[in-house]
């Protein structure tokens, strides 16, 4: 074979190697402990960099971080200006727009309130007679008992529909809202470390529980690259990497 022959054939050995094995995708965080924390020198802490790091790394992808808030990462994804998004409810609506990796874990919702209003809720139907509205994250999906009030038009003055986590305990705070939906463990971290949930506090009462998962865009991941992703964490499930982070978040 001659030197020029050899060279082209390593060129194109390079290229079919960096096709399969190379590519780069945009990812959604969100600085909201415990889930995610970035510091100050703009590095990122937390359960889903380290889901999606090593789902990522497993498949040979780089990837940029997106800030975005929820509803609107849900929405990036659909029209695949984003191409993943981590800790998403399956729902028969979104799996037309997303495909579905995992389940990561499990997800249970609660109600955060203060405790010295002395809510009583042991079943959802209580919070009908609360006497002020509920916050809830936009576009987030509370399993279909919850989303039966929710969509009830009988009842929207109930809830409160913000953009983002942070906005829930402000209006706490102020008074505006009886209290608000959100993932159990995050309350959990919350009452634990952060003094903004002084005197918060949750009933036993679980509104709903569900997996979780990797969501990603029909509109920029193909067909092959999706099996190519799911096979990427069916090994990391295998070799236990999955359980271990879940694990060391808990």
């Amino acid at each position: 074979m001659s030197n020029l022959m050899a060279k082209l054939l390593l060129i194109l050995l390079s290229l079919i190697t960096f096709s399969a094995y190379s590519c780069q995708l945009d990812i959604r965080l969100q600085h909201y402990s415990p889930e995610s924390t970035k510091s100050t020198s703009n590095d990122w802490f937390g359960i889903d960099i380290d889901l999606t790091e090593a789902l990522l790394n497993e498949v040979q992808c780089n990837f940029n971080i997106l800030e975005i808030p929820w509803a609107r990462a849900l929405l990036m994804l659909a029209t695949g200006e984003i191409d993943i998004l981590i800790n998403v409810s399956k729902t028969h609506e979104r799996e037309q727009l997303y495909y579905f990796i995992g389940p990561i874990r499990n997800e249970e919702i609660v109600f955060a309130t203060y405790k010295s209003l002395n809510y009583n809720l042991t079943k959802i139907d209580d919070i009908l007679g609360l006497d002020k509205p509920i916050a809830i994250q936009r576009n987030a999906y509370y399993g279909e008992a919850l989303q039966r009030i929710i969509n009830n038009e009988k009842y929207k003055e109930l809830f409160v529909h913000v953009p983002s986590n942070e906005i829930k305990l402000k209006l706490l705070k102020r008074g505006r809202i009886s209290g608000f939906l959100e993932a159990k463990r995050n309350v959990i971290h919350g009452i634990n470390n952060d003094e903004i949930f002084a005197g918060v506090w949750f009933p036993a009462l679980i509104f709903h529980k569900n997996p979780v998962y990797f969501a990603l865009s029909k509109k920029s991941i193909s067909v092959e690259f999706k099996q190519r992703i799911s096979a990427g964490f069916e090994r990391l499930v295998t070799q236990g990497k999955v359980k271990a982070i879940v694990l060391k978040h808990q």
